[in-house]
């Protein structure tokens, strides 16, 4: 069959490698050229030219639909255009995002442990990740630290055959990816929360932006989630398996001088799963602390619901040391201690200085604008609470470029008088100003989207600045 996909952007490359991968002859189209394109996403198509599909870019979409038997056109495409006006004339089969998902779930032959949500995803994932890697599984992963595209990380694990090399797949599943993926059944699925974000995206509503996520209800043999979605899911499903820190919570837990106790009772739900015992508790040892001790509960629901022996979950969570970019120690520098994070939404802002509550504080923050404009008032806002000193950055770490009216922005939100305001251009200056404007024993710590969107970059710049900041103390 000739597919031609319209939009070489986020959704058309995938589904072109798909279709591709499944032996259709494919086209891609778009109005930038190749170069006009971002480094790595040059590099992407140009593997896509490797594997196969033919590259049309730098014109507009073909005038003629002469001889193609189906089109898939991005979304972004706007509705009026003259290329649907073309294939509605032609009466070519559009391709939905629906045909792409029943596609990968069908090549996918294993177990699926998705995990969606606004804050959390990344660090249940890999939390799920090493519980079942205790277990002796083979675990194929997917997480934003792979790849800021998840659906693009996914897709290059199949055409990379890892769903026919893996035991189990756990995926992160953010809003995005959630559309390719919407079709695909997931023996277990897991719902962290929900708060507001990417709601440029979703005409401002947050009912609309949770919709989006509540396709893991339908998706999901298993759900697991925090009774703070109990309002979403109560209409859409009974049998829910909550998670949380207290007592009413079919699996519940504390954190207490570095080791966490897990209570769980499953027995209402003992017919679905393959356990011999349905309630109890166990210890164990944590290295950890803030957000990862919740996202560790939902990572113990699920390996308990799923059938691990307790023993594995103990291994696996007193084995973990977390992960890049999340309340991540970067050492001491001139005697203060730095830690980079990537929060950046309020809700997780507040889990991760709430662990620094008692520290004298200096936040870097970087442009909290990605492709998604958010309330950097609020932002300010919140890291006021908090922070003796900020530095913002104007540098969006996503896109590139300068924006110091987005760095003024966060530093207007803060309404606490005693709070030293400094905005600079890029995170090099952040990281050499919070040097020279801290003493040691003090903390510095980065929070924003950055550390996702950008993370090596992002890092070796805030850290060569810090090292040059320690240069000049020194030399003084």
């Amino acid at each position: 069959m000739r597919c031609i996909v319209i939009g070489a952007g986020n959704a058309g490359r995938p589904v072109a490698r798909i279709l591709n991968y499944i032996g259709h002859q494919v086209l891609i189209t778009d109005q930038k050229s190749i170069g006009e394109f971002a480094p790595k996403y040059q590099r992407i198509l140009l593997q896509m030219e490797n594997e196969g599909v033919n590259l049309s870019l730098g014109s507009d979409a073909p005038d003629s639909m002469d001889g193609i038997d189906s089109v898939y056109i991005s979304p972004n495409i706007p509705q009026n255009s003259e290329i649907r006006g073309l294939i509605e004339r032609n009466k070519i089969k559009v391709i939905e995002h629906r045909k792409i998902s029943h596609i990968i779930d069908e090549l996918i032959e294993m177990d699926i442990i998705g995990v969606t949500g606004t804050l959390g995803k990344t660090s249940t994932t890999h939390i799920i990740s090493n519980i079942f890697e205790s277990a002796g599984y083979k675990v194929w992963k997917c997480s934003s630290r792979h790849g800021n595209l998840l659906s693009e990380v996914i897709i290059d694990g199949i055409i990379n055959n890892y769903h026919r090399e893996y035991d189990i797949a756990v995926f992160e599943l953010p809003h995005g990816t959630s559309r390719l993926m919407s079709e695909v059944k997931l023996k277990t699925g897991v719902l962290t929360n929900i708060y507001p974000e990417h709601l440029d995206e979703f005409e401002d509503s947050l009912e609309k932006y949770a919709q989006r996520k509540l396709f893991i209800a339908g998706s999901s043999e298993i759900l697991i989630s925090t009774p703070h979605c109990r309002d979403y899911l109560e209409p859409l499903r009974k049998d829910v398996i909550y998670y949380c820190s207290q007592s009413e919570c079919n699996i519940s837990g504390k954190l207490d001088n570095n080791q966490i106790t897990v209570n769980y009772n499953l027995s209402s739900y003992k017919s679905k799963f393959h356990r011999e015992k349905y309630s109890g508790q166990f210890q164990t040892d944590f290295k950890l602390k803030g957000y990862y001790f919740e996202n560790s509960l939902a990572g113990a629901a699920v390996a308990l619901t799923y059938g691990l022996d307790d023993k594995y979950i103990k291994d696996g969570l007193s084995k973990f040391s977390g992960i890049s970019g999340h309340l991540e120690y970067l050492g001491k520098f001139c005697g203060r201690d730095v830690h980079f994070d990537a929060a950046f939404v309020p809700e997780g802002l507040i889990s991760t200085l709430e662990q620094f509550k008692n520290n004298k504080l200096i936040v870097l923050v970087d442009n909290p604008d990605t492709t998604t404009i958010r309330d950097k008032y609020k932002i300010g806002e919140v890291l006021g609470h908090y922070a003796d000193i900020i530095i913002s950055s104007g540098f969006n770490e996503t896109l590139g470029g300068v924006n110091m009216d987005a760095a003024q922005e966060v530093l207007d939100g803060v309404d606490n008088p005693d709070c030293q305001l400094i905005a600079v251009k890029d995170m090099i200056i952040a990281g050499e100003t919070s040097i020279k404007v801290s003493k040691p024993g003090e903390t510095i710590i980065h929070v924003g989207p950055g550390a996702i969107t950008n993370y090596d970059d992002l890092k070796e710049k805030m850290t060569r600045g810090i090292e040059q900041g320690c240069l000049n103390t020194i030399n003084k």
